[in-house]
């Protein structure tokens, strides 16, 4: 008896008809509210217009098609959310087939399974609400809320997903040893995924490239709002972990998935495993809502990459959440995608990116099929990195700067004055001090202050010998120029790596 009455008190639903949530009654119910760690956590939802006019709810955010295809439950333990770990789908922008209309006085249930869509592995007291998005007759959005139940659940691990066990089979070998696995592919769409997945790369690539150099273009602000400190530097940080992942990871590909309304789904803590669906086939190779975008869009959803959500789907709505709530948007896989797709789509250039020279002008790099070929080192020359800079050893100079002399050893300047008490270098020019009614020998000359020599080379330092003043001869570099210590050549750009192979300077793509 205590049992019946604790879940009817759970049940308690007040509707009010002010507008569109208000227009729809939404119950959670459940059998019991203990269940043991082999039981399965099947609750029923149900949706009752309690208005006088048609209500649309959005069948994906109902489990009334097919159980839970998205995050629409609020689970808690204690106070602490408790995670999605169903599937997230790469979705088309809903069309009215894709809502579920009832008509005044009508309900519809479904069953949503917890067991199969959170993390349940702790025992202990959940809560749990439904929420979902309604659309009245005018039009009006709004989200809507169940009552909360408060269930005791032991805790299990997820159940294993047929879908997702692994098959034996031909592995693909790919970029830098990165790997695809197969089930359920033909080799069609096996050659369709490689060719996707260098697309997505290249996407990321791009992207990756656009955020290190710290721009704010329209291609920016339409995809994720207004450029601020944090988010820009969130979104770069996603594009990183995407990139390296295109780069890096081996992917499983899952080509079994039968669903019409989708183009992927994964599931976030499996990383890695794509499932391709019946339209992703039929989506063109790049551009928007393409099949190598779809891979951005899916990477993304990774817990350990970027671990987006699926908030709105479609570009009108993508680019009005970048507008309305930019902090949603950096969390929004599709605004990840839409923003790598970047159409139009030109080819990516692996070696876009410039080297910057020692002087400050760019030195393009050429693509030599792994990596992004600088230039080469003269014979003679010990090239080395530092700070992701390209540099060579200087040489001993021969060459002396007027007023100066090559005297086979070091650069004459002229004989130091007995009168003279000493020399000394200011704003990087030599001077000596001068004698008797400002005496100055020559090339000197009086300044005013004291006798100006000449302008002291970089690398170049000045001392006495056997009564003459003399500079040593500035350091040769045959490339690059002297800072002091070695021969600047350039610096590789922020979002790549410098390295050195053979005798030639390269960055990696």
């Amino acid at each position: 008896m205590k049992l019946t009455c604790l879940i009817v008190a759970a049940l308690v639903a007040i509707p009010f008809h002010a507008n569109a949530k208000e227009a729809i009654e939404i119950q959670l119910t459940a059998k019991t509210t203990k269940f043991p760690a082999d039981a399965p956590v099947d609750l029923i939802v149900t949706f009752t217009n309690v208005s006088d006019s048609p209500v649309k709810l959005l069948g994906y955010q109902t489990p009334v098609v097919e159980g839970i295809e998205a995050d629409i439950l609020s689970v808690s333990l204690g106070r602490e959310p408790v995670e999605y770990i169903g599937r997230l789908y790469k979705r088309m922008a809903p069309t009215d087939r894709d809502y579920l209309t009832l008509k005044p006085g009508e309900s519809v249930s479904g069953i949503a399974s917890l067991w199969d869509n959170y993390d349940l592995s702790v025992s202990g007291t959940y809560l749990v609400q439904y929420k979902t998005e309604v659309l009245s007759r005018d039009s009006d959005r709004a989200v809507a809320f169940s009552n909360v139940l408060f269930l005791d659940i032991e805790g299990r691990e997820p159940p294993l997903d047929p879908d997702d066990v692994e098959e034996d089979g031909p592995i693909t070998k790919i970029v830098n040893g990165s790997n695809e696995k197969w089930k359920s592919c033909s080799d069609s769409e096996k050659n369709d995924l490689v060719t996707a997945r260098q697309h997505a790369l290249n996407y990321a690539d791009d992207s990756y490239d656009y955020l290190v150099a710290g721009t704010s273009t329209s291609r920016y602000t339409t995809w994720f709002g207004a450029n601020d400190s944090s988010r820009y530097g969130t979104v770069r940080e996603h594009f990183r972990k995407i990139r390296n992942a295109m780069d890096n990871e081996t992917f499983k590909f899952f080509c079994n998935c039968n669903k019409n309304n989708a183009y992927a789904f994964v599931r976030p803590r499996q990383e890695y495993k794509i499932h391709l669906c019946p339209p992703y086939w039929s989506a063109p190779m790049t551009g928007t809502d393409s099949k190598a975008g779809t891979l951005v869009h899916e990477v993304s959803h990774f817990r350990v990459v970027a671990d987006t959500d699926d908030i709105q789907y479609g570009p009108t709505a993508a680019a009005q959440l970048a507008s309305s709530n930019p902090g949603d948007a950096i969390r929004n896989a599709d605004s990840h995608e839409y923003f790598a797709e970047a159409t139009p789509y030109s080819p990516y250039n692996p070696c876009a990116p410039t080297v910057t020279s020692h002087t400050g002008a760019p030195i393009t790099a050429s693509w030599d099929g792994a990596n992004c070929h600088v230039m080469n080192v003269p014979a003679g020359l010990t090239p080395f990195v530092y700070n992701n800079a390209y540099y060579v050893n200087a040489l001993p100079g021969t060459s002396c700067p007027a007023p100066s002399g090559w005297d086979t050893a070091n650069c004459y300047i002229l004989p130091y004055p007995s009168w003279s008490t000493s020399y000394f270098v200011w704003s990087g020019n030599l001077y000596l001090t001068p004698g008797p009614g400002n005496a100055c020998p020559a090339p000197s000359t009086f300044d005013g202050a004291n006798c100006y020599v000449m302008p002291l080379p970089w690398g170049s330092a000045p001392f006495k010998y056997a009564n003459n003043l003399y500079i040593t001869p500035p350091p040769n570099c045959p490339i690059g120029g002297f800072d002091g210590a070695h021969c600047l050549v350039g610096t590789a750009p922020a979002s790549r790596t410098a390295f050195i192979w053979g005798s030639s300077f390269y960055y990696g793509h």
